[in-house]
């Protein structure tokens, strides 16, 4: 069976893990060549200040990309919605929804972003909260057609005899 939707959120990046060596480099020669004047200037206590600083730069930038290993993935098939969550750590969960049953909700904040969830039931799961709030919206649009024209296409419980 096919699926009418197949959906893979991913987390935006910035740079990626070459980029971020780069950056992390070019700091360090910069960092160095400071270093080395204050070093002249009798200021060495700052020298281990500068090595704290590009240390916790490199820490950041390597949980950055850590991060970007999540992912959820939206899967609309046959009678079933499932949304696979994948965590940075590998770690997975999956929600399984009756797609005739199941609705988006987006949620407006009064700060102008943005919450999708997946609702059935009287359960909720937030769908994409690592993207941005246009981004959010669109994905709520994407997974509301998909929906519509699932329950377009499937016969109605009223005209069962």
């Amino acid at each position: 069976m096919t699926a009418t939707l197949d959906l893979t959120l991913t987390p935006n990046r910035s740079l990626g893990r070459d980029q971020a060596r780069w950056l992390v480099g070019g700091i360090g020669a910069i960092f160095f060549l400071g270093g080395l004047r204050f070093l002249a200037l009798g200021a060495w206590p700052i020298l281990p200040f500068m090595a704290a600083d590009l240390v916790l730069l490199w820490w950041a930038f390597r949980a950055n990309t850590a991060a970007g290993r999540g992912h959820e993935r939206l899967v609309l098939a046959g009678d079933a919605l499932t949304l696979s969550r994948v965590s940075a750590h590998g770690v997975e969960r999956r929600w399984g929804f009756e797609a005739y049953w199941t609705r988006v909700q987006v949620e407006e904040t009064p700060l102008g972003d943005a919450h999708v969830w997946l609702a059935a039931r009287g359960r909720r799961v937030r769908v994409g909260s690592f993207l941005s709030a246009p981004e959010r919206r669109e994905i709520g649009v994407v997974i509301a057609s998909a929906l519509a024209n699932y329950r377009a296409g499937s016969p109605s419980t009223s005209s069962m005899t």
